[in-house]
């Protein structure tokens, strides 16, 4: 979950005042010019979304029927399921930065070997390097080489590597846009904003094309505020249901359980996001607001801060972080100097 980027992040600050303009306007809070092409456009969409809303309370896990309340049950099977995969997916190789961290180590024992006037050590080393990489295959050593240029993030052209990654859309390369991420300066603004956006544009892969599709049908209608909302709800509910081990679309469920104000159904998903995908700041960030909205500032302080420690570049999270801990400083002065007084 996360807050301060478009489209890519569900949930940015611009995407939801859009999102709640939508909403208004089909609410009839917005004032448009009328026509009747107009009018008939707007009653099939409102006939379209009850449908759609009808069809998915009939086939999700809707509980309580009133107005206003959705509640869903507690997935114990779920929660098992996502522990499952995250324990797989610990155990499972990144070829591509497996060879790239070795290869950085390989490059400081062939400097030190040099250094310490040992050519044969460091011809050895050399060749060694070389036979690695020709065992890569095509698709790894892409990889590799996409990763090795975004060691240096403050170059000229991190921008275009950053759209060569997405086109490329290799999950491996995570890693590489983490550690990126973190030590981009900040006078390179625009290189930040696009390893940023890579990052969650190859959180959104699946692994499979027809998960992917549905994960944006969610986000379109979650873009519809308030009626989508349930809608989208489902739509996650169903990748999670048939991918438990895809982060995202419980990152996104937990976005739209947010919207719908169910902080604690949320942070829940939040949890599982944060199973699968532990450096997901999006997750921490997004559990920071859910305790925000639930009043518990020291919860809400402790998941702003681990948020900054993946991305320390998240201003708004940065602004929350201050803000919190102010107050809670001068609250806990108050409570000293009230247990001081006779």
């Amino acid at each position: 979950m996360h807050l301060s980027r478009p489209l890519f992040a569900s949930h940015g600050a611009r995407v939801a005042r859009r999102a709640e303009n939508r909403g208004n306007a089909i609410a009839g809070r917005a004032r448009p010019v009328s026509t009747p092409a107009a009018n008939e456009t707007a009653r099939a969409r409102r006939a379209a979304v009850t449908r759609a809303l009808r069809d998915a309370e009939t086939n999700a896990g809707v509980r309580d029927r009133r107005p206003g309340l959705v509640v869903i049950e507690e997935d114990g099977r779920m929660r098992e399921r996502v522990e499952d995969a995250a324990r797989r997916l610990a155990r499972e190789a990144n070829a591509v930065d497996e060879h790239v961290l070795n290869e950085e180590l390989a490059e400081r024992r062939i400097a030190c070997a040099v250094e310490q006037d040992d050519f044969e050590s460091a011809q050895n080393l050399v060749e060694e390097r070389k036979r690695k990489e020709q065992e890569l295959s095509p698709s790894t050593a892409l990889a590799v080489a996409l990763a090795r240029r975004l060691r240096e993030p403050n170059a000229e052209d991190t921008e275009v590597i950053c759209a060569d990654v997405v086109q490329l859309g290799d999950r491996r390369l995570v890693p590489a846009l983490l550690r990126a991420l973190c030590v981009v300066s900040d006078e390179h603004e625009s290189a930040a904003q696009a390893i940023e956006h890579a990052l969650w544009m190859l959180w959104q892969k699946s692994g499979n094309s027809h998960y992917d599709a549905r994960l944006l049908d969610g986000i379109r209608a979650m873009s519809i505020v308030p009626d989508g909302l349930p809608m989208a709800r489902d739509i996650f509910s169903e990748i999670m249901e048939a991918k438990p081990d895809f982060a995202e679309a419980h990152n996104k469920r937990a976005t739209a359980l947010y919207l719908m104000q169910l902080y604690d159904l949320s942070i829940k998903d939040c949890d599982n996001v944060l199973k699968l995908n532990p450096q997901h700041f999006g997750a921490h960030s997004g559990k920071g607001l859910c305790y925000l909205a639930l009043h518990q500032y020291q919860n809400a302080l402790d998941s702003f801060e681990a948020a900054l420690r993946i991305n320390p570049r998240m201003v708004h999270v940065r602004r929350y972080r201050e803000s919190l801990k102010t107050m809670i400083d001068r609250v806990e002065s108050k409570r000293l100097q009230g247990g001081d007084s006779p």
